[in-house]
This record gives C-alpha cells, sequence and structure tokens, in this order.
C-alpha cells in the first residue's frame, strides 16, 4: 500500500514538473501565449494548447506512478485523482471565466490519461 500511496505521489509531482516545463518551452515557443497575462483573454487555439500539455503531463504522471509503485494502475489512476482533488477547488473560482467544454475536458483527461500513461510502462 505505502509503494502505491508513494507511486501517486511520484505520479503528481511529474505532473506538475511536466506541465512547467512544456509551459516554459510554450512560452519561448509562442510569444503571443506569453504575452496574455490574464488568463481569461486566452483564445481557444491557446485553451486546446493547455489541455494538450495537461495531457502529456498525465501521461507522464501515469508512467511515473506506475514505475514508481510496481504495478500498472492504481497509482497511475491515483495520481490523477489526486490532481483532481486539487485542482477542483481551483476551477470552481474560475469556472465562470472558461467554457464548460474546458474544465470538463481537463477533470476528465487527469484519471484518464493518467491510467493510459500507467498502461505504456508495461507493468502488469
Amino acid at each position: 500500500m505505502l509503494r502505491i500511496a508513494g507511486g501517486v505521489l511520484v505520479g503528481a509531482v511529474t505532473w506538475f514538473v511536466a506541465v512547467a516545463a512544456l509551459g516554459f518551452v510554450l512560452r519561448e515557443a509562442w510569444p503571443q501565449m506569453a504575452a496574455v497575462k490574464d488568463v481569461t483573454l486566452l483564445t481557444v487555439p491557446m485553451l486546446l494548447t493547455r489541455l494538450a500539455v495537461s495531457a502529456l503531463s498525465s501521461l507522464a504522471g501515469g508512467f511515473a506512478a506506475s514505475l514508481a509503485s510496481g504495478e500498472r494502475f492504481r497509482a497511475a489512476i491515483g495520481s490523477g485523482v489526486l490532481l483532481l482533488v486539487v485542482f477542483v477547488p481551483y476551477h470552481a473560482t474560475i469556472w465562470h471565466s472558461f467554457p464548460l467544454w474546458y474544465h470538463l475536458t481537463f477533470f476528465v483527461s487527469l484519471p484518464l490519461l493518467g491510467a493510459a500513461g500507467g498502461a505504456l510502462s508495461g507493468r502488469r
């Protein structure tokens, strides 16, 4: 059980590190995105790009969680659920600023893509 809990933590930390790294690359590659200081001014392509960054990070987090825990799914899904618990209160404060599809896509993708990342690890 401790290995799974550790895997969940490793997966969530990996997600944050991946989001930070990909966000840095994105801001360097897309000056218009970097220039937006008020997130409510993001365009649809920018929102989709942010979802793509989160998706790649979720895959990486699930993969790392699976490797750290030594099993395929429980820690990978758990890391996505932990991120969901962390982000739901924040998204409640910005709910009115973004379209419903953005929030729902983000929420659903965290545990599902975490599980997909765990499946990519090849663990049993």
